[in-house]
């Protein structure tokens, strides 16, 4: 049962929605077979506790039916049955959190029964609504714009010989598909450079001609931020447009459900990352840090109330760059209790000794690294990265060429993809190359730094040949 589709479901539910689904259970209108709620009663202790004892299907079954011969059969279908009540919990979830889809359908109930007074009462306060916290997503148009057919169809059941202004509903849809398709065009865009794949973008000439026709769409937010991303990835005068693009997240960055503003987020933080890398210019780290900062204001990086380790990483490793050790040490200590629960233990021993590290405090960070236990396969190679450097930086060769042999036994054994295999295997390799090196030995010095500089991954670049001098 513990590797079942039901409990990798189970498995994703916070705390809150293990005691709501509960609740969802428990009703005769939402669940009718009381098996299932038992079931779920069973296995809902060992969730919590992160234990397997209890996901076993024998057991299960034993503390369901206790004077019954184990069914097979009969358990799978209970679990089958559970994983539906599962999913249309989320689903309800997801519904209930969509408040406009949730008033559009309302509006359109009562205009299929023909409710006057709650039709109108339901378009008044969506708009009063609206009024009083303006959402400035794309898909706000859109959900304007339904309401703007909803009204119109509303008006053909009163009154057929009405003259009616239907420009509205055409511009707020207009608005929409023009957001959503360049938001749509970013994404490409840098799955492009990932991916090494060319797309086919139909529309953007006819979209990027009609705002040079009409700027005035530029006071839409969603088409502004998305425009000038747009601008900032193809690199055409892609500072002025990064400029207008952080100006907009400040304006207009509480205007957007969560998820969307981290996806901002993130084309405005790959851009600093790509011109740092090329450009060598502190100022793109200083833009990076300043965004991450902003951003954490805004609770831009944040998936249902945690940070990711990622994220968590990503922003020491911004704050450690401008050596801002003060604000980093602070950052891990404040946002701990933040960072996901699974990760947060190591997630805050790596950081420290990373910071550490960066601070040249060589055995604070060994001792931190000693309590890094990683499940995570990425996470635990940044953990033996790190520990190399030490080592390196220490010259402590002995327990370096024992630490580096382990190191490529457990790259080689996991199922690690490129380019992440290929940066690892070449810092063991070129780290060998470091210590067995003849110092007196000019000409290989010289060939093993231009090996170095061959290097793509830069950081690893930059570090090896600090090591060289």
């Amino acid at each position: 049962m513990k590797k079942s589709r039901l409990i990798e479901v189970l498995r994703s539910f916070s705390e809150r929605e293990l005691r709501q689904f509960s609740k969802y259970l428990a009703s005769p209108y939402l669940n009718t077979q009381a098996d299932v709620a038992r079931l779920y009663e069973h296995i809902a202790p060992a969730l919590r506790q992160n234990k397997d004892g209890a996901l076993d299907k024998k057991q299960a079954y034993q503390a369901l039916f206790p004077k019954q011969t184990y069914k097979d059969t009969e358990i799978r279908l209970l679990m089958s049955a559970l994983l539906k009540q599962a999913e249309r919990f989320l689903v309800m979830e997801k519904y209930r959190s969509d408040q406009a889809s949730a008033e559009i359908y309302l509006a359109q109930a009562c205009r299929e029964r023909k409710l006057t007074k709650s039709f109108h009462h339901t378009l008044k306060t969506v708009r009063t609504r609206q009024q009083k916290k303006p959402s400035l997503d794309a898909y706000t148009q859109y959900h304007t714009s339904r309401l703007y057919a909803e009204e119109y169809l509303f008006s053909l059941q009163e009154n057929r010989q009405v003259e009616r202004d239907l420009q509205v509903w055409h511009d707020t849809f207009n608005h929409f598909f023009i957001a959503e398709t360049l938001r749509q065009i970013c994404v490409l865009l840098t799955h492009e450079r990932v991916a090494e794949k060319k797309y086919d973008f139909v529309l953007l000439a006819d979209i990027l001609k009609q705002i040079k026709a009409d700027e005035k769409l530029l006071d839409i937010p969603a088409i502004w931020l998305y425009y000038h991303i747009y601008h900032t990835l193809i690199g055409t005068q892609n500072e002025v447009h990064f400029n207008q693009l952080k100006g907009g997240i400040i304006r207009y960055g509480i205007g957007f459900p969560q998820a969307e503003l981290r996806e901002i987020y993130t084309h405005a933080i790959n851009h600093c990352i790509r011109q740092n890398n090329k450009k060598k210019d502190a100022v793109f780290l200083r833009e990076l840090f300043d965004l991450y900062q902003v951003g954490l204001e805004q609770e831009a990086f944040f998936e249902n109330g945690f940070l990711s380790r990622w994220t968590y990483k990503n922003m020491v490793s911004a704050g450690l760059l401008l050596e801002e050790f003060e604000w980093v040490e602070g950052f891990i200590y404040e946002y701990e209790s933040r960072l996901e629960r699974r990760y947060r233990k190591d997630g805050v021993h790596y950081n420290l000794a990373f910071l550490y590290y960066c601070k040249k405090q060589y055995p604070k960070a060994i001792l931190q690294l000693q309590q890094v236990k990683f499940d995570d396969v990425f996470f635990n190679m940044d953990a033996r990265n790190l520990l190399l450097k030490i080592y390196l930086e220490l010259e402590e060769y002995e327990a370096l060429d024992a630490h580096l042999n382990s190191f490529e036994i457990f790259i080689r054994r996991k199922n690690i993809t490129n380019p992440h295999r290929t940066n690892y295997l070449n810092i063991i390799k070129l780290s060998r190359k470091i210590i067995q090196l003849n110092p007196h030995d000019k000409a290989a010095k010289a060939a093993l730094r231009k090996e170095i500089e061959a290097e793509k991954n830069p950081s690893t670049r930059a570090f090896l040949l600090d090591m060289l001098k």
